[in-house]
């Protein structure tokens, strides 16, 4: 007779590479994010000529992105413990809320009407742009890595399901 196949139910299972890469793109996505937070906490602050308008923007896209980070970092640790992924997926959606932002207010930048500016202002768009996106690479990967399915295996092994 062939051996039975081993249950499912045997214990916790070893922690999936689509987990911890999970986890470590969020820690690296913390990391690189902590920076343009801080700048713009100090700008928000650092200069008296800015309209209060302005500057109560500045800090709420600094609130916002530092709480992003926090819950990445959090979310990060949660998920390579085994205990949930509810943070990171919450961190991760907030980075990519961040990046539509600075995507949607790049683009409403007026050109103007004056000769030989409105192509500068236009590849500082694009600059921008471009950096957005490549702040929601690693959110959308880490995203889809928590959600998998190998990942959900892990966290219900690990909570006895």
């Amino acid at each position: 007779m062939p051996a039975a196949p081993q249950e499912y139910s045997s214990g916790p299972i070893p922690r999936p590479g689509s987990a911890t890469a999970a986890a470590v793109l969020a820690f690296v996505q913390a990391g690189i994010t902590v920076i343009p937070g801080i700048l713009q906490l100090v700008g928000a602050f650092g200069t008296s000529d800015i309209d209060t308008a302005i500057m109560a923007e500045t800090l709420a896209a600094a609130i916002v992105t530092l709480i992003g980070v926090a819950l990445l970092i959090i979310g990060g640790v949660q998920l390579l413990g085994g205990k949930s992924r509810s943070m990171m997926i919450v961190g991760a959606a907030v980075e990519l809320v961040i990046c539509l932002y600075y995507v949607i207010k790049a683009l409403a930048i007026d050109s103007g009407d004056l000769e030989g500016v409105s192509s500068a202002i236009d590849m500082a768009k694009g600059v921008i742009v471009g950096f957005a996106i490549f702040f929601a690479i690693m959110p959308i990967i880490s995203l889809i890595m928590s959600i998998g399915a190998t990942t959900t295996q892990f966290l219900q092994s690990r909570r006895g399901h």
